[in-house]
């Protein structure tokens, strides 16, 4: 018995999915073959998913041959009303009809083309985008963004259209590797930098670090989730021997724990004020409270009585900058609080220091600056932009 191949059009859809192909085995091995499977240019061009399963289970195939004029059409419009497509499942799909389209208006045109364009991945599509992604109902964004993950992550690619993965899902795991690798690039460069007399960073856990020296402010972002709360608390206990009298703590935090946090920290330090961090923009959600914050509260506390300059309490974030640690703060942020509150000249030390941008702002402003991380990355990476900030 003759095996056909699918055609190219066809293929432009994904097969189903094993359950999904069980099922209509399942059917068809019960009701037998409802329609015929239709043929175009020898190949299947209708009912791929059919045609295998009538062979699987050994049945006789009915075929039919396909008397149009505009066959990819009709597999548009054949898999759009019988198959549970997502958006982006179809976004994927318009990726390979742009492409025929492109070859459609090229032939209209008089240019002399052939089928084999169409798959040719070096292959540039022209004037067809728009139509591809009206043809399966969604919009030219959507097709540009599918073509990004095909380019950049065809493994995820491969999922979306198979639809185990939704575009944005791939999108924003693909952003992920992407930090992933620029933070790994930036950390290798910088392991063999020396420390400057305006700054150092070292690997070190809050738990058990010796700084050997004081400083005149600790200015901190520990982490928020529950499950590193008690680093508060020995955050403040520790402040003791790191400040220098008169030195100020100050910590940002979530507000889910804030009660907590108070009660753990003045156990071992002066409690000083309350400021408020201003996070404009886009802000998650706190969907257990039914709140969206536009705030942080940053703590602080004093050793002994507080002799500094006078500072605000409202300080403000420009942008979200998240590229190098998926907690960071932003540059415009910290440089908000260190400029209001420090002196050149002064000393800070900021224990979960991260990928460094406290230290970035400190030097911006003329301080000076020592950091810890606990992971050997996120020290490497703040020595790169650290030694840049100086050397800038």
């Amino acid at each position: 018995m003759k095996v056909y191949e699918y055609h190219e059009i066809a293929n432009i859809f994904p097969m189903m999915q094993d359950d999904e192909y069980e099922r209509l085995k399942d059917d068809i091995a019960i009701n037998g073959q409802l329609e015929p499977i239709v043929l175009y240019e020898g190949k299947v061009l209708d009912g791929r998913n059919r045609y295998k399963a009538l062979c699987d289970i050994g049945l006789k195939t009915d075929f039919e041959e396909y008397q149009g004029d505009q066959p990819l059409s009709y597999v548009i419009s054949k898999n759009l009303h019988r198959r549970h497509l997502t958006s982006s499942q179809k976004a994927m799909a318009a990726i390979e009809i742009e492409k025929l389209f492109a070859v459609e208006a090229k032939v209209n045109q008089g240019i002399r083309t052939d089928i084999s364009q169409l798959f040719d991945k070096s292959y540039e599509p022209i004037h067809a985008a728009q139509k591809a992604a009206e043809s399966v109902g969604t919009n030219r964004q959507y097709v540009h963004d599918a073509k990004n993950i095909q380019e950049k992550a065809p493994e995820l690619a491969e999922q979306v259209r198979n639809g185990g993965m939704t575009i944005p899902e791939a999108k924003k795991k693909m952003q992920k590797a992407e930090r992933e690798k620029e933070r790994h690039k930036l950390a290798e460069s910088a392991k063999s930098l020396p420390a400057d007399e305006r700054w150092s960073v070292s690997e070190g856990d809050i738990n058990n670090y010796q700084a050997g020296k004081q400083f005149d402010f600790i200015i901190t972002d520990p982490p928020y989730p529950k499950e590193y709360l008690q680093l508060y608390e020995v955050l403040a206990e520790r402040a003791n021997e790191w400040l220098k009298d008169g030195g100020l703590l100050i910590a940002m935090c979530g507000q889910s724990y804030l009660n907590q946090i108070y009660e753990m920290m003045s156990k071992h330090i002066e409690y000083y004020w309350t400021a408020a961090y201003l996070t404009p923009g886009e802000s998650p959600s706190l969907w257990q409270k039914n709140v969206i914050p536009k705030w942080k509260p940053l703590l602080i506390f004093a050793k002994g009585k507080y002799s500094g300059k006078m500072f605000s309490d409202v300080y403000t974030s420009g942008a979200n900058e998240k590229g190098l640690h998926k907690w960071g703060q932003s540059e415009s942020g910290m440089y908000s609080i260190i400029s209001n509150v420090c002196l050149p000249g002064q000393s800070i030390f900021d224990p979960f220091c991260g990928s460094g941008t406290t230290g970035v702002a400190a030097l911006k402003h003329g301080c000076l600056f020592h950091g810890i991380d606990i992971e050997s990355e996120n020290v490497n990476i703040s020595k790169r932009r650290l030694n840049d900030c100086t050397k800038a």
